[in-house]
């Protein structure tokens, strides 16, 4: 086949062929296509979209490019979801203990942090010693042991989407449902699961702002997720705000650990029993999300969720103690209220932003993260707020990185009058 000919194609909106898509992928994974010829065809797609049939072709050759993992032997049901990126959104760490509750199997491949949104991996990489990296002997132990697992994306796991995915980041197609659909199946379609909840962020700190601009994404992930034949399922979830009291990496898992052991803020408990319900369902473990509502209430008034966070993070190497001890003494800087009124919201984006400024995420990509770093929001939306009353708590290393955050915080506020 011509590559030459494939981008013509493309650029002029006529639809490829299967083998012209599976073509593109392979020369793209072994390297006999060259990045300017990729970028073309990339921009080609975001420009004139993908028909559900190349969406679905581009997927599997995605996934055909590397391993594929299967769990079925252990004998449960494999589940995932997946998020399309928050300020504060450590559900992944809150779901995966509560679904092992269940003898679910949960195998997750997560991502670090991009753009003003926190990554799983790099709150997982503030427990000293977890290991996100495992061999397939090492994965093998944790799923039949565990249950569950959350890993880096390995470079033998639809290492096509590796090389495509660093080419969007650097030529404005990110911006594709089509490439969206198929980078994000493809990894999770690798780990064999029989059921996935996309938790789609809407909202001013989202990539989509409302749920009309996410509908083709939707309609383009049911569609391919049917072909593999897995359950799918979007539920929308509110990202007008931060998730939570906490933004940053070892701050979030602190809070996951106050949630699993019964201290739950009323925005995480809603989405997270909201995901897991709906997986429970999907999985048939129980008949309706009522029941599921109160199995899921059991196991964390049991311990048993908490217990099963602790069993997954040692088994994954982490130390949650010597986690502790470390981040112990972190500097702290307290942000009072120059005004007297009431939080009406945030710039949620900017509050993400702000957590970066502390060195919690990353402004290029070789950024050292400072996994201490980050924010305690002491008011949330809907607050009250006396002047020189304190509304937020800054922890960073630096101290340097203080003041020009709390710029960034209080610009982020939305207020109304008394």
């Amino acid at each position: 086949m011509n590559i030459y000919k494939i981008l013509q194609k493309k650029r002029d909106n006529f639809e490829l062929t299967q083998e012209e898509i599976s073509f593109f992928v392979q020369a793209t994974t072994d390297g006999s296509i060259s990045r300017e010829q990729i970028a073309a065809l990339l921009m080609a797609i975001c420009i004139n979209g993908m028909s559900e049939n190349e969406t679905f072709a581009l997927t599997q050759a995605m996934l055909d490019s590397g391993r594929q993992l299967d769990f079925h032997y252990i004998g449960k049901p494999v589940v995932d979801k997946h998020s399309t990126g928050g300020v504060g959104d450590k559900i992944s760490l809150n779901l995966l203990p509560i679904l092992i509750s269940f003898d679910l199997a949960v195998p997750m491949i997560s991502g670090r942090g991009l753009g003003h949104t926190g990554g799983t991996i790099d709150k997982l990489e503030s427990i000293i010693g977890y290991k996100v990296n495992l061999s397939h002997s090492e994965i093998k132990q944790q799923m039949e042991t565990i249950g569950g697992m959350i890993i880096a994306q390995s470079e033998d796991i639809a290492p096509a989407d590796r090389i495509i995915y660093s080419i969007r980041d650097v030529t404005a197609t990110v911006e594709s449902d089509a490439l969206i659909t198929a980078s994000i199946l493809s990894k999770k379609l690798a780990e064999g699961i029989d059921a996935l909840v996309l938790d789609l962020k809407i909202g001013n700190g989202a990539f989509y702002q409302t749920f009309e601009q996410a509908k083709n994404l939707v309609r383009l992930m049911e569609e391919v997720c049917k072909k593999f034949g897995v359950r799918f399922q979007a539920i929308p979830t509110n990202m007008n705000n931060p998730l939570g009291r906490y933004v940053g990496n070892w701050l979030e898992v602190v809070e996951v650990q106050n949630c699993l052991r019964g201290d739950f803020p009323e925005d995480l408990k809603a989405i997270t029993f909201e995901l897991a319900s709906e997986l429970l369902v999907m999985s048939r473990i129980f008949e309706n999300k009522n029941k599921a509502y109160s199995g899921i209430e059991n196991v964390l008034a049991s311990g048993r969720a908490y217990d099963n966070f602790l069993r997954w993070i040692a088994s994954q190497g982490g130390n949650i103690s010597i986690s502790e001890k470390e981040y112990a003494n972190t500097p702290i800087y307290i942000i009072s209220s120059d005004r007297e009124g009431i939080i009406k919201g945030f710039y949620t984006k900017e509050i993400g932003y702000a957590a970066i400024e502390l060195g919690a995420g990353r402004k290029v990509a070789n950024d050292q993260i400072d996994y201490a770093a980050g924010i305690k929001l002491l008011k949330k939306n809907g607050d009250r707020c006396e002047r020189d009353e304190p509304i937020a708590v800054l922890f960073a290393r630096d101290k340097s990185k203080f003041e020009s955050a709390e710029k960034i915080y209080k610009n982020a506020i939305i207020w109304e009058n008394l």
